[in-house]
């Protein structure tokens, strides 16, 4: 059986408009709250989410990942995801949600 990694989220401010996430462990139905629980203060205009160290996500995890970028949308700004798996990435790509978030380079 796979041990269950609970979720991290590292938060940082960047400068007055960037707010820098890192999200590592589990995201999933069981963590998703927790990524819908922040906040930012007013003024920010991107998120930048490191994916890097997520160990798992689920579709809990993937739809809370599209409400954070909604919620930014709403307050006119972008989420830019800055690192992540290859595995992530591919899987991002299968559910068309590269099209929704700023990726970076292979």
């Amino acid at each position: 059986m796979l041990e269950r990694m609970p979720l991290r989220i590292e938060v940082t401010t960047q400068d007055a408009t960037t707010v820098a996430l890192v999200l590592g462990g589990d995201l999933d139905h069981g963590s998703a709250s927790q990524l819908a629980a922040l906040t930012f203060a007013d003024g920010y205009r991107r998120i930048d989410v490191d994916l890097s160290a997520l160990t798992f996500i689920d579709s809990s995890g993937l739809a809370a990942l599209v409400r954070l970028q909604q919620r930014a949308a709403d307050a006119r700004a972008v989420v830019q995801v800055v690192a992540l798996t290859p595995y992530l990435r591919k899987l991002l790509a299968m559910t068309a949600l590269d099209l929704l978030f700023s990726l970076p380079p292979e």
